[in-house]
């Protein structure tokens, strides 16, 4: 790999969170890369729970109706920006 080239984290993740989470696929639609505005500012991975679905894996414990899932990569950090991308702080998981 070239020292400039950048490695492309988001769709592993999502599929890995997919995979994860494929006993639940028919209480569970995931968006991946989901438009948040008509400017370009997208989520990695919208997850859209039922509300009555209960979910036993360790990341689905925590899920809401809405859940945004914003993958950061080793290089990368969570800074205060993040958390106002979307106006549901309280519904925002960062891994």
């Amino acid at each position: 790999m070239k020292e400039n080239e950048a490695i492309a984290w988001h769709p592993s993740f999502a599929a890995a969170l997919q995979l994860g989470l494929q006993a639940y696929s028919d209480e569970l639609e995931l968006e991946t890369e989901y438009e948040l505005t008509s400017e370009p500012l997208k989520v990695d991975v919208l997850i859209l729970k039922d509300r009555q679905t209960i979910i036993h894996k360790n990341i689905g414990r925590i899920f809401r109706h809405y859940n945004i899932v914003e993958y950061k990569s080793p290089r990368d950090y969570v800074s205060i920006d993040d958390f106002y991308t979307v106006k549901l702080p309280s519904e925002v998981v960062f891994l």
